[in-house]
């Protein structure tokens, strides 16, 4: 905490000028490819070199939703009964990751720009409509709930990550566009596959397209 205090309060003193803000962009993924660089051709920086604000998931989520809120969802929801020692771990997991949550949100907040993600059980809630968040294939109910937060705040576009052949991410990621796009018509959803032999060039082809159609919808707001 205390090297996070001192990182917080160097970023706080860099100048800023939010008076002719860039369009965001929230990338969302399959969790190595959304926060490797190396393995998504570095495309937060490409993104941010196009004019383009990259915003993206917490990364301690994907831990809670994976190791911990799943076990505790399925004990107060649909009854089941888990080992003594799966229980405690399940229990006691999560209320620490809530103080954990909250003891880096009070450092945080005082960058002015700064912003709380919202709660993992409000994200299951708001995802329910278009996944349960009860189904866990690859990173579960999480993209489509980032999705539809960022979207009601007004972000209007959106990069899925996804590894050419993961079943899973295919399903909870590209398989949620159609109806995220139904309740938010004015929002655009790419997403990405990747696999060994996939070329810089048609990945900058299609973020190329998500950065013209973001300057488009600008221009119709």
């Amino acid at each position: 905490m205390k090297a996070f205090r001192k990182a917080v309060k160097d970023v706080c003193a860099i100048g800023y000028d939010r008076s002719n803000p860039r369009d965001t962009v929230f990338i969302q993924g399959e969790y190595l490819l959304t926060f490797h660089p190396g393995s998504n051709y570095e495309v937060e920086r490409y993104l941010e070199k196009n004019g383009m604000e990259v915003a993206l998931p917490r990364m301690h989520d994907i831990y809670r939703q994976l190791f911990v809120m799943h076990t505790v969802s399925e004990m107060n929801e649909f009854k089941v009964r888990h080992s003594l020692f799966d229980t405690l771990f399940a229990r006691i997991g999560d209320k620490f990751v809530d103080f954990a949550a909250e003891a880096i949100d009070k450092v945080a907040i005082k960058h002015p720009l700064y912003e709380k993600a919202i709660p993992l059980p409000e994200a299951a809630k708001l995802s329910d409509p278009v996944m349960h968040h009860s189904v866990m294939s690859g990173e579960s109910f999480m993209i489509a709930a980032d999705i539809l937060h960022h979207a009601k705040k007004g972000v209007r576009s959106f990069v899925i990550l996804q590894p050419f052949g993961c079943l899973p991410n295919h399903v909870c990621g590209r398989g949620v566009i159609k109806k995220i796009k139904e309740l938010h018509p004015d929002i655009q959803i790419l997403p990405l596959d990747y696999d060994p032999d996939v070329s810089f060039a048609n990945i900058e082809n299609r973020l190329q397209m998500l950065i013209m159609n973001a300057r488009s919808l600008k221009k119709v707001s």
